[in-house]
């Protein structure tokens, strides 16, 4: 099945039209899903379907379709027009109509057209003085297929929410090289060199782009990419070019890109984390060097800028389930604010980092005395106001620093961070007014890992704080909550004596290095209940481990998730594994990084290591930024690569880097996906609706991404910088 896409002219204005970008919120009133409907009347006789999506129409007819895009466009006042004193110029919209019709080089009529997938809704039509000429009860379709376009192909339109999609189903034993694509009333057609999309322009200047499809088959437990993309014919036409597959089975394709919402200004903007509420609203936070970040909301502290050079700022910003910005708003205090992660739930925006702001804290320090403290602060869900900010930190020099680099929220809405800090002065649980014994009260070592637990208020009255560590080096990336309150704990450890317990450890630094490490905590912070080493033994070049987790999450079962970076030649794989053996050698490279590859690992409730597997390709690196899982426990991973010669993964133009969402079989046997964005992917999170009430059916997953692409150049800027961005995939029911 190939797949091409037709985005509407509000997603195609997002993308690629700024004068249309005004339009695009505003052009879908409400949340209608895309519907079909056999014309019985309401449309001219030529038209055998219908649809109309926000910004453009479908009719079909028995050679084609007719595809009628609109566009608002100004028009400048009347010569004579008088405003009234203290009034703009008044400006008139009006709608620009580009038709373009779709043909199928060769193919046959499209006379047998079914629709699939009844709504239960209607279309009225009463139109005109006269009821004769009035329909009803036209009845609406999620899909319509034209059979037999060609021997042994169908034709699929479909919606995904306002998008339009259709799909080639190619069946067993069809050629699909006898599809010619050719688009009628339409600017020439060009593949777009870097993404591999096809680009077709209409006369008005709008653009349509259909997607490089990824093709694939199903053989058995496993998905076997079929190398594809477009090409333009001499005769004009776009049609397919193939690497070898088998013809005995059909082809499928992978997920749809819903939309992207680039954020940036004058210089670098970078994004650290990402999440979504129950209504598909995502937040992204990060921080920003540019003089002109787009900001709605809130009033922010000058900051002190040195010689002309500003810290960075943090910012939030919100987007609506298409895109649209609700708000934005910068945060922080007078000096260098950084974020590291963002979580939400139905009380507010919750957003963690560092900061050397004296400035910042709205509520009480916990004992912050740092040159550099970890803080949480809390957000109204309208990202209006900070309800609150505080920080927390030990004493030291000035090189003493400490980070929160990760937060989760329990159902009772506390707040969980997990950093590190350069403090023997952390302060802990025993420290409190009610002293509580923590699970670990002293420093390890020169730098440990610290948990902290805080109520919705940023009080700790039912809150805690405890150390993490060993005599050498450990730091804490990630943190997930299970709905009792204990908290799960990632990151890397270069101590030998590193407090496990429980379950059996894997991997050893006894020479050096640093393996993953992954604990869990009881509710009130006063014990593990596991606690394991993650890691392999020996890397290529040396006779130690380089393994580092990133994130985590945890499902209902207490089976924890993990995702990070390795550069070891026996991370604990399991033999059915997707790469069950290093990808890559992890040679050095001259800029001091490794050839690492991602892994991808499942515990049990009680920390035992159930699957496990690399991620990689070689001649580059691959890095595994953040881990994400549905209902059925599917796997999804976020990350980077600097290769594009990973396994079953589509290829890409490199910028000079490429972000990716890859969605694993649950049991980590194969990659049923990946879908390559941007220059890098920091965070991603999953949206799910539930199902209705007694049903077992499940609903396609939203994948949020976070990360940043590479600019060069700009009408401001010659050198390169970065934009962050927010890339919405649609990931079809597991």
């Amino acid at each position: 099945m190939f797949k091409t896409i037709l985005r509407s002219i509000a997603l195609c204005s997002a993308m690629l039209s700024p004068t249309l970008l005004v339009a695009a919120p505003t052009s879908v009133p409400f949340d209608r899903p895309l519907v079909f409907e056999p014309n019985q009347g309401q449309a001219p006789s030529q038209f055998s379907w219908t649809a109309r999506g926000a910004g453009y129409q479908l009719y079909l007819t028995s050679t084609g379709a007719s595809i009628v895009l609109a566009e608002p466009v100004k028009e400048a006042p009347a010569a004579n027009a008088n405003p009234l004193p203290g009034m703009a110029s008044p400006v008139r919209l009006k709608s620009r109509v580009s038709v373009v019709g779709m043909t199928l080089g060769g193919s046959h009529a499209w006379s047998n057209v079914q629709g699939l997938a009844p709504t239960g809704g209607v279309s009225n039509y009463l139109f005109g003085k006269d009821s004769r000429d009035w329909h009803s009860n036209v009845p609406q379709y999620g899909r319509v297929e034209v059979k037999g376009v060609y021997d042994g192909i169908d034709l699929v339109f479909y919606g995904h929410g306002h998008d339009l999609e259709y799909d080639f189903v190619v069946g067993p034993g069809g050629d699909p090289n006898q599809i010619r694509l050719g688009f009628a009333d339409a600017g020439p057609m060009q593949v777009d060199s870097k993404t591999g999309d096809l680009v077709i322009k209409t006369k008005s200047g709008a653009e349509m782009r259909h997607v490089r499809p990824r093709v694939y088959q199903q053989v058995g437990d496993r998905q076997v990419e079929v190398a594809g993309g477009y090409q333009i014919l001499d005769s004009g036409e776009a049609a397919f070019r193939l690497a070898d597959y088998d013809r005995r089975k059909p082809l499928v394709v992978d997920p749809t890109v819903q939309f992207t919402r680039f954020l940036h200004g004058d210089a670098e903007d970078v994004t650290s984390g990402v999440a979504v509420d129950s209504q598909q609203n995502s937040y992204v936070t990060g921080q920003t060097y540019s003089t002109d970040f787009p900001n709605t909301v809130g009033t922010q502290v000058a900051k002190n800028c040195p010689g002309g050079i500003c810290p960075s700022y943090i910012f939030v910003t919100k987007l609506s389930p298409t895109g649209a910005v609700l708000n934005s708003t910068l945060i922080g205090g007078s000096d260098t604010d950084l974020s590291t992660g963002i979580a939400v739930d139905s009380t507010g925006v919750w957003v963690t980092g560092m900061t050397d702001s004296l400035n910042f804290a709205t509520g009480n320090a916990i004992y912050a005395f740092g040159f550099w403290d970890g803080f949480v602060a809390k957000l109204s869900t309208d990202l209006t106001l900070v309800d609150w900010c505080v920080e927390v930190g030990g004493g030291g020099d000035q090189y003493v620093s400490q980070s929160s680099n990760a937060i989760a929220l329990d159902p009772k809405h506390n707040a969980y961070i997990a950093g590190y800090t350069y403090s023997n002065t952390f302060p802990t649980s025993e420290n409190f007014a009610t002293p509580r014994t923590p699970k670990q009260k002293a420093s390890g070592g020169g730098v440990d890992a610290f948990v902290v637990k805080m109520g919705p208020d940023g009080d700790m009255d039912s809150g805690y704080i405890t150390y993490l560590g060993g005599s050498n080096e450990d730091e804490a990336f990630g943190i997930a909550v299970d709905s009792a309150g204990h908290a799960f704990v990632t990151g890397y450890t270069g101590s030998s004596d590193f407090p496990t317990n429980r379950a059996t450890n894997h991997g050893s630094v006894a020479n050096g290095g640093v393996v993953a490490f992954v604990t869990e905590l009881s509710q009130d912070g006063s014990k593990s209940l596991y606690s394991v080493m993650l890691g392999g033994t020996k890397s290529y070049q040396y006779p130690y481990p380089l393994d580092e987790a990133a994130a985590i999450v945890v499902d209902s079962n207490d089976e924890a998730y993990i995702t990070g970076t390795s550069c070891t030649s026996d991370f604990p794989t399991t033999s059915s594994s997707f790469q069950p053996t290093p990808p890559s050698a992890c040679l050095p490279l001259t800029t001091g990084q490794y050839f690492t590859s991602a892994f991808v690992a499942k515990l049990s409730c009680t920390g035992t290591l159930l699957y496990s597997t690399y991620f990689g390709g070689a001649g580059g690196y691959v890095n595994g930024n953040s881990i994400a899982i549905d209902r059925k426990q599917n796997i999804y991973l976020g990350g980077l690569t600097s290769t594009s010669l990973i396994q079953d993964a589509p290829p890409i133009t490199l910028n000079p880097t490429a972000g990716f969402v890859t969605k694993f079989h649950p049991k980590l046997y194969t990659v049923e996906s990946t879908t390559l964005l941007g220059a890098s992917v920091t965070n991603i999170a999953e949206w799910e609706p539930a199902p209705p009430s007694g049903s077992t059916n499940t609903s396609p997953i939203t994948m949020f991404t976070a990360g940043y692409r590479y600019e060069v150049g700009s009408p401001t800027k010659a050198l390169s910088y970065l934009d962050a961005f927010v890339v919405s995939v649609l990931f079809p029911a597991p």
